[in-house]
């Protein structure tokens, strides 16, 4: 009786710990393209094509990468292919990193208020600044300082993460 109590308990907790990670985990979905008239009204979603693939991105196939990171977790993590429109939730600031792991571009959609620690983000993205007007993000090196401040609707097709470690999205 007593071994199936404590079998009972094993089970009962193995299901909530994994029930608590599957919860806590970020989703990760395909892009999906908006109407083209979204990108000019405020208030609305903000439309950005991902750009070709950076040059030599093929070429580093058999090299070893690793997946660019983001910490806390974004709102929503997805991956959109080169030439490919994607939108930006608005209140939010997306932003696009090319991930050398998949071969594709890494969109993180950052929604809560926080200071984001990034981990190998290299090379040229973007980013649409799509939170309430005049909401301003911050971008630091790795000392601190201030190298970018974006304020919403503030885009850029092309951006150099590599001197970025951490982006404040408010």
């Amino acid at each position: 009786m007593q071994i199936r109590r404590k079998a009972a308990g094993l089970v009962a907790a193995v299901g909530l710990a994994a029930g608590t990670l599957l919860a806590a985990a970020p989703v990760q979905a395909s892009g999906t393209a908006q109407a083209p008239g979204s990108a000019e009204r405020a208030g609305g979603d903000r439309v950005q094509t991902a750009p070709p693939a950076p040059a030599g991105a093929r070429a580093h196939a058999g090299v070893m990468a690793t997946s660019p990171q983001i910490s806390p977790a974004a709102e929503r993590i997805r991956y959109v292919t080169s030439n490919t429109d994607y939108a930006c939730s608005y209140g939010r600031l997306c932003t696009r990193v090319w991930d050398p792991v998949v071969g594709k571009w890494k969109i993180f959609d950052l929604y809560v208020c926080r200071t984001y620690s990034l981990s190998y983000w290299n090379g040229t993205g973007g980013y649409v600044n799509n939170q309430t007007t005049g909401t301003k993000a911050y971008y630091y090196n790795s000392s601190g300082g201030t190298i970018k401040t974006s304020t919403a609707l503030d885009t850029s097709n092309s951006y150099n993460w590599t001197p970025v470690w951490k982006i404040k999205n408010c």
